[in-house]
């Protein structure tokens, strides 16, 4: 099991209208497995999150069998408002979506047709920072967006079924220079790569319009490949912000959750930075000291102290 580290998050928020559904998608078919469960009411996250004492219902937290970073964190909220994603064009401006690594990408790909899952579209294979890989996207409940990726020649840790959640989580920025000086800056993110992605493969695998391209760059930890944050900016489209949407009891990814620690150097650091200090919570997290950051393109990031 790799060691945790403050460079790679901890989970990623996902609500959903239906937990069942979704431990059906994560536990059964991906085979994550379950690290805590809790039905029933959690007062301090609902605090936190600006909802009512009763604003949850239901939560999970999930990590791939011998990752421990990099999860996915399930809630179901009281009242469950619009998909996050609903409407929205490739390019919009929002946590897109949540990458993971399969063995054999097209026996994953004829598998999930088979039990009713239906892709964007076929297998795309690209090149870039001298590698090929192969992409498949998969639009799933709750306007959440899966984008099942294999590298050529190398093999990543997942579960027996042979996929691996979530070695990064894609957003999109208006800036990418200022959004990874963000990340740089307040967690200490290293920039593992930059690519710029273009062309007809790219525009027919993503849904693009011709002459559109992509400067990619991947943050995180360069010693954990479970955690790490994929910053995307388009050029040459249009996009609108949908971070504004991304806000409890909307649905779809929300938000990120780091486990740090020291929260102190955090919220120094943060200062200018508008980190918001809320001192002990208790929740499905467990209990510790909690601070709020949010990114210059408006992603919502949560931070644990670590239990020492």
């Amino acid at each position: 099991m790799t060691s945790v580290s403050s460079l790679a998050y901890a989970y990623v928020v996902v609500s959903v209208s239906d937990m069942d559904q979704a431990l059906g998608l994560w536990v059964n078919r991906f085979g994550m497995k379950i690290v805590t469960r809790r039905e029933g009411h959690d007062p301090g996250l609902a605090a936190l999150w600006g909802l009512p004492a009763d604003g949850i219902i239901d939560q999970a937290l999930l990590l791939t069998p011998g990752a421990n970073q990099g999860g996915i964190h399930l809630v179901r909220f009281k009242l469950p408002g619009k998909a996050v994603r609903e409407g929205a064009a490739p390019s919009d401006l929002i946590l897109k979506s949540v990458d993971i690594y399969v063995q054999d990408i097209h026996k994953r790909f004829d598998e999930l047709n088979a039990a009713g899952y239906r892709f964007r579209s076929s297998v795309g294979t690209m090149h870039a920072g001298g590698q090929t890989f192969f992409e498949a996207h998969l639009p799933t409940y709750d306007g959440l967006n899966l984008v099942l990726l294999e590298l050529q020649g190398e093999k990543h840790l997942t579960s027996e079924q042979g996929y691996g959640v979530a070695p990064q989580v894609v957003l999109t920025t208006a800036d990418n220079l200022r959004e990874s000086t963000f990340y740089q800056s307040l967690l200490g993110l290293t920039q593992v790569s930059q690519n710029r992605l273009a062309g007809p493969d790219i525009e027919k695998t993503i849904g693009l319009p011709a002459g559109a391209g992509l400067d990619i760059r991947i943050l995180g930890d360069p010693a954990n490949e479970y955690g790490r944050l994929e910053i995307v900016q388009y050029e040459g489209v249009q996009s609108r912000n949908l971070y504004p949407l991304a806000k409890p009891p909307a649905r779809g990814m929300l938000s990120l959750t780091y486990i740090v620690k020291d929260l102190r150097s955090i919220v120094a650091r943060g200062n200018s930075l508008g980190v918001v200090d809320h001192g002990i919570v208790t929740s499905i997290l467990g209990s510790g000291r909690m601070a709020t950051a949010t990114s210059p393109t408006g992603l919502r990031i949560d931070f644990l102290e670590a239990a020492h």
